[in-house]
């Protein structure tokens, strides 16, 4: 019997006789690899197609995130109720049929499913952004309309307290967010919120819309300090502790207060009862171009807002506009506020921190600089419609990922 250990044991292997290839077949195979290696690359670098519905896009303000996308790499058409079809900056636009509602009431308009499910037929995008309550018609109608075609579709919301809602309205918020593939809110309390009736999704904290942040201002050197209020005067806002801890500070300074309200009055005789009249200036209801010009008269924004059972400052383009001018900000821990300033700006959770923190401003002016630097970099990294766009573009492509996957 042969060895099993040597060499020689082992049959030789059977090599197979190679013949000439046939020149064709080598042609056809290469250009079939050819154009394989094409579709691949048409495919990574072509569009993705997002298609976004929304009544707030008449707004040119709310069109400036959505051409920013498309720099991103997205092809967008935008949805809008009525109006005329076109295209700008990139982004087309397409009209739906609506009913009811109006400009004031937008939630109230009637979208008519018929023209969003040709248009989603249409256009076929890869995604499906609906900037509409869950609760209204427009995201129920868009949200059935794209899981028959297996589109998936995110939703936003701005509501930032739980709502009571009837039992028919109740099943159609469900309804609506359990056929969502994302969610995204305008601060953590609404994305919560959207996270409890969509669980297991991508979700995220998105403004609605960015900023435009304008040239820092020019500030002639004054003495004190000069602090601004910009809103409503009403409970809620706190204006009457703010005036009461105003009339404990120390040292130079002066308000100014924008704005007007059934508490005016009340909030004018306090004024006067604490001695504060000739350190306030009532400037009542001011335009954009009027709130604009003041920043650049003030040193900081107090906004010293209370949660109440049924409201929360669940966002503030007053603060981002003051943060974009350099104006440093002092804010309640309530609501969103806190998350919108970041550690750009300075918080406190009771009126006795209220005043020690405006003491510090008070007592060591170079500190408002060094804020309202910080705020207006917090703005350009977050806020100005690119920004927004960034973190819309990180977010529906998780979204998509996420669909994928599944």
């Amino acid at each position: 019997m042969a060895s099993t250990c040597g060499l020689g044991s082992y049959p030789k292997p059977h090599l197979p006789r190679y013949t000439a290839v046939n020149e064709d077949a080598l042609k056809e195979c290469r250009r079939k690899l050819q154009s394989l290696e094409l579709a691949l690359l048409q495919y990574i670098i072509s569009p993705v197609r997002a298609l976004v519905l929304s009544a707030s896009i008449a707004d040119p303000a709310h069109r400036r995130k959505l051409r920013e996308l498309t720099g991103l790499g997205w092809s967008i058409v935008a949805a809008t109720p009525g109006g005329k079809a076109g295209e700008e900056g990139g982004v087309r636009f397409a009209p739906i049929t609506v009913s009811g509602g109006s400009e004031a009431d937008p939630s109230a308009l009637r979208w008519s499913g018929r023209a969003i499910r040709r248009l989603l037929t249409d256009t076929r995008p890869d995604l499906v952004s609906v900037e509409a309550e869950p609760t209204t018609q427009a995201a129920d109608a868009t949200s059935r309309e794209s899981a028959r075609l297996r589109i998936p579709l995110t939703l936003f919301s701005t509501q930032s307290l739980p709502t009571q809602r009837g039992f028919l309205a109740n099943r159609r918020y469900l309804r609506t967010l359990g056929r969502a593939s994302g969610v995204a809110g305008i601060n953590s309390l609404a994305t919560a919120l959207l996270r409890a009736g969509a669980p297991g999704v991508p979700a995220a904290v998105l403004p609605a819309v960015g900023v435009v942040p304008p040239s820092p201002p020019h500030r002639e050197p004054h003495d004190g300090l000069r602090m601004a209020y910009v809103g409503r005067l009403v409970p809620e806002r706190g204006a009457e502790s703010l005036l009461r801890v105003c009339g404990q500070l120390m040292g130079t300074w002066t308000l100014h207060v924008a704005g007007t309200g059934p508490e005016q009055e009340a909030l004018e005789g306090l004024a006067q009862r604490l001695g504060l009249a000739s350190r306030i200036r009532w400037l009542g209801v001011l335009s954009r171009s009027q709130v604009a010009a003041l920043w650049s008269e003030v040193d900081c924004l107090v906004a010293p807002s209370r949660a109440t059972p049924t409201w929360v400052d669940g966002w503030s383009e007053v603060m981002l506009d003051a943060m974009g001018h350099e104006v440093a900000v002092v804010a309640a821990r309530t609501g969103a506020l806190p998350e919108i300033i970041g550690d750009a700006g300075i918080g406190y959770d009771n009126d006795e921190e209220f005043l020690v923190r405006l003491q510090e401003l008070v007592s060591d002016p170079s500190r408002i600089r060094t804020l309202g630097q910080a705020g207006r970099r917090r703005v350009l990294e977050h806020y100005v419609d690119a920004a927004v766009a960034r973190a819309t573009d990180a977010f529906w492509r998780e979204v998509l990922g996420a669909r994928r996957a599944q």
